[in-house]
């Protein structure tokens, strides 16, 4: 597994266009898996992507996001063109994680987005100069490991903004999960900030204690733990990533003071921050 800023991408790869008949026969799917993500944009043609559970028709435009370990295939209708992103979100930064979190019902399935014209346009610019920089002899210095994940975070968050939801023609949500979805997206994009259960709970229309039942069900640990969780999953990636002082981390991720940081951090993984990027850097 990669332990540096760079080599969170294992591979890019290009298709060009080709023409699977279905009538060939199963093996033309490619079934496989995958120790790690991988993030695929369809830029012309159509096809189907598989899984044990789905069979998802694909066409331009569309964006698609395959978590590891599912077993899944492809087969080419029309002839097809695009690309794939392979790489380990956990060296993605906690903001731009809000798909790898909270949603374990959903890291079991291939997740779609279709993203209009000037979405799909700026994806494939955001992966064209990812290819461009992790393909080149620079790509260790830190201009371009920033640039690397700043056009992945890019489509990641595109993908976010378009991704499709199972029954979108329904009209009740009595679990109350979208309230919780939008929760999860609002805790991502603060979570370094000092925010509240409260402040959550009022965004929402829902009282404190309802919000924290129905995030508990859904999610399995209550939102300030969650946000705590966050908080040391981006402590983690500055001190395996950067060198930047344990104390600046501290404040980064948003706590209040570097004694409560090393109490939650000890707690939760067993040693001090400092031994603990001691150990984990080559």
């Amino acid at each position: 597994m990669p332990n540096n800023g760079t080599s969170f991408i294992v591979s890019i790869e290009r298709f060009k266009p080709n023409l699977f008949h279905l009538e060939q026969g199963e093996g033309l799917f490619k079934s496989h898996s995958h120790a790690y993500d991988e993030l695929t944009l369809i830029l012309d043609g159509e096809g189907y992507y598989s899984s044990p559970e789905q069979n998802v028709k694909v066409v331009a435009g569309d964006l698609i996001m395959i978590p590891p370990g599912l077993y899944h295939g492809f087969v080419c209708t029309e002839p097809w063109q695009g690309v794939s992103v392979h790489y380990y979100n956990e060296y993605l930064p906690v903001h731009c994680r809000y798909l790898f979190n909270g949603q374990d019902h959903q890291r079991n399935r291939i997740q779609l987005a279709h993203l209009n014209k000037d979405s799909l346009r700026w994806a494939d610019i955001s992966l064209s100069e990812l290819e461009k920089e992790w393909r080149s002899a620079d790509k260790q210095s830190i201009d371009s490991s920033h640039l690397i994940r700043l056009a992945l975070e890019t489509t990641l968050l595109l993908f976010q903004r378009n991704c499709s939801h199972e029954a979108p023609h329904a009209v009740k949500d009595p679990t109350g999960q979208s309230i919780i979805q939008e929760v999860l997206k609002e805790i991502h994009s603060s979570y370094y900030t000092p925010i509240t259960v409260s402040e959550l709970a009022s965004r929402h229309f829902l009282s404190e204690s309802n919000l924290r039942k129905k995030f508990t069900e859904t999610v399995g640990v209550s939102p300030k733990q969650y946000i705590i969780n966050l908080r040391l999953m981006e402590a983690k990636r500055l001190l395996q990533q950067t060198n930047k002082a344990v104390e600046m981390i501290s404040s980064e991720v948003g706590f209040t003071s570097s004694s409560r940081f090393y109490d939650y951090f000890v707690r939760s993984v067993g040693v001090t921050p400092l031994e603990w990027r001691l150990q984990n850097i080559q």
